[in-house]
């Protein structure tokens, strides 16, 4: 079934606005679960006027305004990876926003096209030939690469070599059909320096100003937008007047075309479709259009309605498809009709034959299945990806009810009432005016978990599908989940919309299969795909109440893999003649033996080959810092967790049973050791009441535990107890407050929960219960950097804030060596989590 899961409301004005029960209003998801949707209201002001904004699915209360536009909005869409946002006009105006120095609140307008007095109606990008199917017949399979498979798939345009090009495709109303491409380099753009954009670093000053840039990224981005160069063509022979259109990518890297006229003075309503070819010749576009079999409505469930009208037309999925869904309205209620392309053959007249068995067969189109409601059809929408062989088509009506129908028989999945009452709070002046809401546009997520649903107010509503546990044939909800979840671990989705389907009490279910998979891969694919999992599981563990610990423990691991990975990339082999191993192996080697002494591990290496320079090792003194006090948190923390009987399989994840982050600090260990003797600033600095040799001691201990982690020896677990007497453990940092829709608090709320723009709820407020250790333990309620971990101050007037999971980071880098900057770079486009960074000004 569906369930209304939140929906957010704007304050009603004050003065009778302009009438919008007309308007067209539109809604569409990324792949990165970020709704980009448009508003004849400002949000703020409640001025009227054409308006685009966007938001994330976890804090949608937090709206960023993209553009005010000065004609109506026609068309919005996102490219696949979420990077580019298309705004089309109805005056032939397209604008390529993107995000503002890799903030979520700040979006800057990077390039446009423009196709003058051209009504835009349908726009996509080109596709770049990368497609990953699920394998139904190996379902059950626990090989990432037999469940899930490279399809054969070519980009829409290639350049030489057959690289994918970046570009979209555009079709206005009075067919003519453009390609545009976004260009690797234009030279016309100069590059911002620092006069002219005070955020670019020095480092870019010293560039000439005319020197060609790539395009623009986000901290070089310029200030007027890139004029892109347009190509233009007739969709058919004749130019025709359309009302819709839909794309479909063909696997030979050409679209499909379907579009159709709603305004036929007979009313003979017929959809066309066309075949279209985009190449790139010498650094130009070239378009190819071919016309294939079309076919009247009235040949459908309509032939007996004189008063049939167009609705809409769409693919059933958006890649190399052969069926149609047209929705259409009378005035006996809505209908959708699925029409399918099939080989139907004719009998020749016998004169004409070549032999008595010869028949001509020719593709037609067939109606094949089809759904009636009482009330009239709003707009639909369709699954974006085909996952096994089933998809969904979303519908909502006009009596704010919404359907969730199968594909292929149109049968009723799932339904919902959509409740667009304006909620009038009681701080509200009795003045304020109740405003009349009607759907205008629906979308679904990229993994079909939750339908969005936008009205003529620009308010959002969000549902959960909770009916797709079957779509892949499975008839369990834990495997079922685990399969979509790994998915997105191999093509690189966004699985945010998972998260909030997922029941709270099948985390721990999930997260254990999901783990015994992965350790079940070939060693390559689990390097590869390291870092999504663990970024996974931390965000599972993050929406369960008892997995608070247990996500503190993953987000510390992939920290200390993040940071090994960076220092191990400083070390050069002081003898090149040996290509075999580096210093980074022969440190394993030497990690190998149950050595406790660190001092004797050195005896085992060369000097030379852990040399860096004492400038880059001082840069590198924070991260240094946070090794150690996770290694003094880890076996502080040893004697409770083993006092409790615990094991990795009750109690889920623990870094001290983990032996690979046990070795990988102990490599650390070494290397902060031998750096100290070339640098003695870069060392970690120790709170401690003698002269302890702490590094020695933690290397000891952990050497000890990484041998035994499961049950270490009594002797081992005193001399932990005897830990924070001897040192003072300072409390690993974490984010204690979040508010966020992926929360653990939801389980226990009642749905839906009603939001109102730009005003952060109190209901999702969490707090995790993660008091600094006893008996000598070391907190402050400093806001701590969660890239550079160095301490910000209680109330840092600017941050860069987490969207997901509410870590904060300086916003100005303060790095200057190369190591550094690398390290920030590294966190530079988003979380560490997966979300991304908003501007918070205090």
């Amino acid at each position: 079934m569906l369930d209304l899961l939140f929906s957010i409301h704007k304050k009603a004005p004050t003065v009778l606005p302009i009438d919008t029960s007309n308007s067209k209003n539109f809604v569409t998801v990324s792949s990165c679960n970020i709704i980009a949707f448009t508003s004849n209201f400002d949000l703020t002001s409640g001025t009227y006027g054409y308006h685009c904004y966007i938001c994330d699915v976890n804090t949608p209360w937090n709206v960023y305004k993209v553009t005010s536009n000065k004609y109506p909005i026609s068309i919005l869409a996102w490219d696949v990876l979420g990077k580019y946002l298309l705004i089309g006009d109805t005056f032939g105006s397209i604008c390529i926003w993107m995000q503002k120095d890799n903030f979520l609140s700040d979006w800057t307008h990077v390039y446009t096209a423009n196709f003058s007095g051209e009504c835009i109606i349908k726009a996509v990008f080109f596709h770049n030939g990368r497609k990953i199917s699920f394998n139904g017949d190996k379902k059950e399979s626990s090989s990432y690469s037999d469940k899930f498979q490279k399809v054969k798939f070519f980009p829409s345009v290639r350049q030489f070599g057959g690289v994918p090009s970046e570009g979209f495709l555009v079709i206005t109303a009075s067919g003519l059909i453009g390609a545009v491409a976004i260009p690797q380099e234009h030279p016309s753009v100069p590059v911002p320096t620092a006069a002219t954009n005070p955020s670019v670093s020095a480092t870019n000053t010293q560039q000439p100003q005319q020197t060609p840039a790539l395009p623009p990224p986000p901290s070089t981005t310029p200030a007027t937008p890139y004029v892109l160069p347009t190509v233009t063509e007739s969709l058919g022979q004749t130019r025709s007047f359309y009302t819709t259109a839909d794309v479909c990518y063909g696997k030979n890297g050409h679209f499909l075309i379907a579009a159709s006229n709603n305004e036929s003075k007979n009313k003979t309503l017929i959809v066309q479709c066309f075949r279209v070819i985009v190449k790139k010749v010498d650094e130009k576009l070239t378009i190819t259009s071919h016309s294939l079999p079309s076919f009247f409505l009235n040949e459908g469930m309509g032939r007996d309605l004189h008063d049939l009208d167009l609705l809409k037309v769409k693919w059933t999925f958006q890649e190399d498809t052969d069926t149609l869904i047209v929705a259409m309205n009378s005035s006996i209620g809505g209908f959708i009709e699925v029409w399918g392309l099939v080989e139907k053959s004719t009998p020749i007249h016998k004169l004409f034959q070549a032999n008595k068995s010869e028949v001509f067969k020719a593709f037609v189109w067939t109606p094949q299945s089809h759904f009636r409601y009482s009330s009239k059809i709003l707009n639909i929408c369709t699954s974006k990806l085909q996952l096994g062989s089933s998809g969904y088509i979303s519908v909502v009506m006009a009596d704010n009810t919404v359907f969730c129908l199968h594909r292929d028989t149109l049968n009723k999945a799932a339904s919902a009432s959509l409740n667009v009452s304006h909620r009038m709070d009681i701080n509200d002046s009795p003045k304020q005016i109740k405003l009349n809401s009607t759907p205008r546009d629906i979308d679904a997520s990229w993994m079909g978990h939750l339908l969005v649903c936008l009205d003529n107010l620009g308010q959002l509503y969000v549902f959960k599908n909770n009916h797709l546990s079957d779509q892949l044939g499975m008839p369990s909800n834990i495997q079922h989940a685990v399969s979509l979840l790994e998915y997105c671990i191999v093509a690189g989705y966004d699985y945010l919309d998972i998260l909030l389907a997922i029941r709270s009490s099948n985390i721990d279910n999930i997260v254990e299969r999901l783990s015994e998979n992965f350790n079940r891969q070939v060693n390559p694919i689990q390097q590869f795909y390291y870092v999504n999992f663990l970024t996974m599981k931390t965000n599972l563990y993050r929406m369960s109440p008892s997995g608070q610990s247990k996500s503190q423990d993953l987000a510390c691991l992939l920290m200390l893999h993040s940071i090994l990975i960076a220092f191990k990339s400083l070390l050069r082999p002081s003898d090149l003649t040996s290509h075999d191993k580096g210093p980074a192996e022969y440190l394993a080697m030497g990690l190998s033996e149950s050595n406790t002494d660190v001092d004797k591990v050195l005896l085992n290496l060369e000097a030379k080959d852990f040399t860096v320079e004492p400038s880059t090792l001082q840069s590198l003194q924070q991260l240094i810092q946070w090794v150690s006090d996770l290694a003094l948190n880890i076996l502080a923390r040893l004697p409770e967790t083993r006092s409790s009987g615990g094991n990795m399989k009750n109690t889920g994840y623990e870094i001290s049973h983990d032996v690979v982050a046990l070795n990988s600090i102990r490599e650390l260990l070494v290397m902060i050791r031998i750096w100290g003797l070339l640098k003695e600033q870069c060392l970690p600095i120790f709170a401690r009441a003698d002269n302890l040799d702490i590094l020695s001691t933690l290397f000891r201990l952990l050497t000890r535990l990484a041998f035994n982690p499961n049950e270490p020896d009594d002797m081992l677990l005193d001399e932990c107890c005897l830990l924070p007497s001897q040192v003072m453990i300072p409390q690993m940092p974490f984010v204690s407050m979040r508010v966020c829709v992926a929360s653990p608090l939801l389980p226990n709320l009642t749905l839906p929960l009603y939001f109102d723009y730009n005003v952060e709820p109190e209901c999702l407020k969490f707090s995790a219960d993660n008091s600094p250790m006893e008996n000598g333990g070391l907190s402050n309620d400093s806001v701590v950097d969660s890239v550079r971990h160095l301490q910000l101050g209680k109330m840092p007037p600017v941050l860069r804030k987490c969207c997901r999971c509410g870590a904060a980071t300086a916003m100005n880098s303060v790095a200057r060596t190369a190591a550094m900057k690398a390290w920030e770079q590294r966190w530079s486009s988003g979380c560490r989590c997966g979300g991304f960074w908003r501007l918070l000004q205090v």
